[in-house]
């Protein structure tokens, strides 16, 4: 009963100061937002992050690309001339674990036209297995077939964005796009897959038989890279392994040289994914962390200031029979009260903003709840250490020197 009359006196009070308090309260709620919203947004990150990995690099998938770059910080990826496709097929033909392959020829930068309209897109080598490899979902239509692979076919199959600004709400199936002056007839649309993990809008991409992008568009005899679906998970690593012999033994590298190829697997996925993400889980909640210190600090001289003020209040509580440890414990809960109070409206304001912020960059909703128990209990730990010289301050005064 005597801690919550000291806790009622500590609003009363508080509030008598107005200016005073809405400062403390903003200096700890803001730091308390800040942490929710950067410890929520960058969970909800990873997540989104895991999510578009998952789509195209599923736990079974390995994938060979060309040249010797490594995809690590300040090393960046070098593509080289030097996967051909005989590489990859010879590869998927001593390998038994090997049950679906594509290999891909991107050739970005290009223009389409089709009924009066034109718009930028990317054209993209696939072989016919590529349907399977990457789980695309046919909305019209079909996917090309070996047959018009090996004749080098004018067929394409579209995607949405490119459907929607050359064809509008028209069928386009059947009908003709021209690609360089090149005129490719519409055989099938998938539906939407969004952006990669590079950040490729693949909604904006023009799929075409892997033969006819090498001899028709783009005019080389090597692809960019290829993707393989294993039957085997245990087995991953050592399909890996064994991938890499094959390419290394096929371009002729001796033993001390380095690979002209990468090739990933799902554990260096994750680790590039844990790379990505460092930055919202460790970086920017130390920043956050600088804000409510600064709060805490603000809560420290303006409860200095509220005891130097009080001096006679204090004397005279003293002189009444209240002691040192009775002014300090109440100084302690006026500190913590009004710190676990702005520790709970930062949390409301943060997970506010916080369902604004996710609509604005398209990532899930996902409030981290250890963020908010953690920022509740820093908000309380805040109060009690800003409140805490204070109060040692305010117990050390005598009465005789407060009511001189």
């Amino acid at each position: 009963m005597l801690k919550l009359r000291m806790i009622q006196s500590g609003f009363r009070t508080a509030w008598t100061h107005k200016v005073r308090a809405i400062f403390m309260i903003l200096s700890v709620m803001i730091g308390i937002a800040a942490m929710t919203i950067v410890l929520s947004l960058g969970k909800g990150t990873e997540q989104k992050i895991l999510s578009q990995v998952q789509k195209f690099f599923s736990a079974r998938t390995i994938m060979l690309v060309s040249g010797g770059g490594r995809m690590e910080p300040n090393r960046p990826v070098s593509f080289a001339g030097n996967l051909k496709l005989h590489d990859v097929e010879e590869v998927a033909q001593q390998l038994a674990d090997i049950t679906e392959w594509d290999a891909i020829l991107p050739v970005p930068g290009k223009e389409a036209q089709a009924s009066g309209n034109s718009t930028p897109v990317d054209i993209v080598g696939h072989t016919p297995s590529a349907e399977v490899v990457h789980n695309f979902v046919m909305v019209q239509g079909r996917f090309f077939s070996e047959t018009e692979n090996r004749a080098l076919a004018r067929v394409a199959v579209i995607t949405p964005h490119v459907r929607e600004r050359l064809f509008g709400a028209t069928d386009p199936i059947g009908q003709m796009i021209r690609i360089d002056n090149v005129p490719f007839q519409i055989i099938g649309l998938i539906g939407p897959r969004g952006m990669d993990p590079h950040g490729t809008d693949k909604d904006n991409e023009v799929l075409i038989p892997l033969n006819t992008v090498l001899r028709r568009v783009a005019n080389v005899d090597y692809v960019m890279l290829a993707k393989f679906q294993t039957s085997n998970e245990q087995r991953l690593n050592e399909t890996a392994e064994r991938i890499r012999s094959i390419v290394r033994e096929r371009h002729s590298i001796h033993q001390n040289e380095e690979d002209d190829f990468m090739i990933i697997t799902p554990v260096r996925v994750n680790e590039l994914i844990g790379n990505a993400t460092r930055i919202f889980n460790l970086y920017l909640p130390l920043v956050a962390f600088v804000s409510l210190l600064v709060g805490a600090i603000v809560v420290v001289n303006l409860m200095l200031i509220s005891v130097s003020e009080r001096v006679k209040e204090i004397g005279l509580r003293k002189a009444v029979g209240a002691t040192s440890r009775d002014i300090a414990l109440q100084l302690l809960i006026e500190a913590s009260s009004i710190t676990i109070v702005s520790g709970l409206a930062g949390i409301v304001v943060g997970v506010l903003l916080l369902t604004q912020i996710v609509k604005l960059m398209s990532l899930p909703f996902t409030v981290s709840w250890s963020a908010v128990i953690l920022c509740f209990i820093i908000s309380a730990l805040v109060g009690i250490a800003a409140g805490y010289v204070p109060a040692r301050k305010a117990a050390g005064l005598t009465p005789v020197e407060s009511l001189r």
